[in-house]
């Protein structure tokens, strides 16, 4: 046992290159997503103080937010598995023209979802809530929601990009002030603060508008006057040849389809959750913001494995890569437990800061209780599915998992305990948990197998 525990403690820890770079990338990321999930945090107890039917409009107006996010946030995604490797491999000409192609792309999706947004608010609304003043407030903030999706798109391609060969600090600074920003202008526009006039859910929707736009542009002079493989130019997209875009294509595709699953599946779940009742769909937006704020160390270890893997890979070392996967989801199973320990206690706590009804509260309480429970396998998955296999070239697989286990597990299990069994919320959640298990199973088979190491970049 002795021995046993000895090996295992030195694989952990006897790489200092390791860490040494897992700081590097993994702190920035996890400072930025906890800014951002803080934030938000304060934001949705400012809307929440105008009532539970805004809350449950900007809810459900943020759903369809957060699917056109995850889209242009997939063609990123998918575009930094070749920045990372070509950074390994040292070919920067190759990581301008993927870097330009991922704008391009990012761009004409983000702007096809604007116009949705902007001529079908209502419609939109109605497919997560069917009360009449939710709907009014959910569209009324969509449709200005809907303008900053373009600039957020540029905006979080430029991000990644810079993640990718190891820069993370100016996005995680860049990202903050923006959202310091909006969290202030949410406050003055909400409330009609400082001699503005009170603008409701409108006001929120104009400071992430506004915030958005000045985010863009920081990024862009920042990065044009620093970091020139990453400039968005037109000549470099034209040098792009039809074989490169074809490959770094075909590799976003399943990465898109993934987030395409996951998030369309996410606002299945939010269908299942506010038909139950609105008291019912504000506790699950009380708990989803309130486990991201939980969630930010995972995004950080995901982010960081994805460009680590990516680099060796690149670089041709293998067995450092499958090393360095299995570091990952040890540390991530272990912080798990911490991390999940930590929401248990202090749930009641950070839930009581929402203007909410007692009934919204102490679902809320009892969701994130069970949320804490799972902790270590939600951090394996997201490290697992979002950083380490993405990383390593298997896009495909990772959609695979994804998408069965939520949508033959999860979105069933969701509707049979809220519309045929009935259940309270917070068991109806219980039940959907299930998807997590059978997800980690098959990304901890999938990297045992070490099938998932593939070089993307080496005949490009």
């Amino acid at each position: 046992m002795k021995s046993f525990r000895n090996k295992y403690i030195n694989f952990l820890f006897n790489d200092k290159d390791f860490y040494n770079k897992l700081v590097t990338l993994a702190i920035p990321v996890t400072v930025q997503n906890l800014i951002a999930s803080s934030l938000g945090m304060v934001d949705t107890v400012m809307v929440g103080a105008l009532g539970n039917e805004p809350m449950a409009g900007v809810g459900a107006a943020n759903q369809f937010g957060l699917i056109v996010f995850l889209m242009y946030a997939a063609i990123h995604s998918g575009a930094s598995i070749y920045i990372a490797q070509f950074w390994g491999k040292k070919d920067y000409g190759n990581i301008g023209k993927v870097v330009n192609i991922g704008i391009a792309l990012g761009m004409v999706v983000s702007l096809l979802f604007s116009i949705a947004g902007i001529s079908f608010p209502r419609q939109i609304v109605s497919i997560f809530n069917t009360n009449p003043i939710v709907i009014e407030q959910g569209a009324a903030f969509l449709k200005l929601l809907s303008m900053s999706f373009v600039f957020g798109s540029i905006s979080l391609g430029l991000s990644v990009a810079l993640r990718s060969v190891g820069k993370s600090v100016m996005p995680m600074v860049i990202s903050g002030i923006a959202l310091g920003l909006n969290t202030l202008l949410n406050y003055i526009l909400i409330f009609g603060s400082f001699g503005f006039p009170a603008l409701g859910v409108r006001g929120s929707a104009i400071a992430t508008l506004i915030s958005r736009i000045i985010e863009m542009i920081m990024f862009l002079v920042v990065v044009s006057r620093s970091y020139d493989i990453l400039h968005i130019r037109i000549s470099v997209l034209r040098q792009v040849t039809s074989d490169l875009f074809k490959k770094v294509v075909l590799t976003m595709i399943p990465v898109i389809l993934n987030e395409l699953c996951w998030s369309v599946g996410i606002a299945v779940y939010s269908v299942a959750y506010g038909r139950i009742s609105t008291e019912a769909f504000d506790a699950v937006q009380i708990t989803n913001t309130v486990c991201n704020l939980f969630l930010v160390a995972g995004f950080g270890m995901a982010s960081a494995s994805a460009v680590m893997i990516g680099h060796v890979i690149g670089a041709g070392e293998e067995k450092k890569a499958k090393e360095y996967a299995g570091r990952f989801v040890i540390l991530c199973a272990l912080g798990g437990v911490i991390i999940g320990a930590l929401l248990y206690i202090s749930a009641p706590l950070i839930v009581g800061l929402f203007k909410v009804t007692k009934d919204v509260i102490q679902t809320a309480i009892v969701i994130l209780t069970l949320n804490a429970i799972i902790f270590p396998i939600r951090l394996v998955n997201i490290v697992s599915i979002v950083g380490i296999l993405r990383g390593g070239g298997d896009a495909k697989y990772a959609f695979v998992a994804e998408g069965f286990t939520m949508w033959f597990i999860g979105v069933p299990m969701a509707f049979i305990g809220a519309f045929i069994l009935k259940l309270e919320v917070q068991w109806v959640v219980l039940i959907v948990m299930a998807e997590d298990l059978v997800k980690m199973t098959c990304a901890v088979v999938r990297l045992k197998s070490g099938r998932w190491i593939k070089n993307v970049v080496r005949e490009a």
